[in-house]
């Protein structure tokens, strides 16, 4: 299952990091990735272009389907893998609104501030684990 999936990802980058870790939690380890200079400009190569235009990185793929959100990205894989490894997104409504609240969130903070360089790796990793349970939410595994 996860032997049909790719991930071009760039290290450094919170968005790769949060792809990888829903991968991981999901007990998706199996997956082929490769890792792209920014420095270099390895992910506006043609590789990286034939899956997104845009040349941005995280850019995954699975079989037919390509992604090239990372938010997207995870929200597939626990769409797709419900019953494996961590649970990312309760099935209560009310959690669920909580986690999507959070998300959403610190994505308008980092449009609203210009994506501040200190915090945005740090707040990409609180995604990522979805502090909302701290606030009451608590997900299942």
């Amino acid at each position: 299952m996860a032997e049909s999936m790719f991930l071009f990802w760039g290290s450094g980058s919170p968005p790769c990091w949060r792809v990888t870790i829903a991968l991981e939690e999901k007990k998706l380890q199996g997956y082929k990735g490769k890792v792209l200079s920014f420095e270099k400009m390895e992910h506006k190569s043609d590789d990286v272009l034939k899956i997104n235009p845009r040349g941005q990185l995280p850019s995954f793929r699975h079989g037919n389907i390509v992604l090239n959100e990372s938010i997207g990205i995870c929200l597939y894989l626990e769409n797709q893998f419900k019953s494996q490894g961590t649970q990312l997104i309760p099935e209560s409504g009310a959690e669920q609104a909580l986690v999507y609240q959070r998300m959403f969130e610190v994505l308008s903070m980092q449009e609203k501030v210009g994506k501040f360089p200190l915090a945005s790796p740090v707040c990409q990793l609180l995604l990522c684990f979805f502090l909302a349970s701290k606030r009451g939410c608590q997900p299942s595994r």
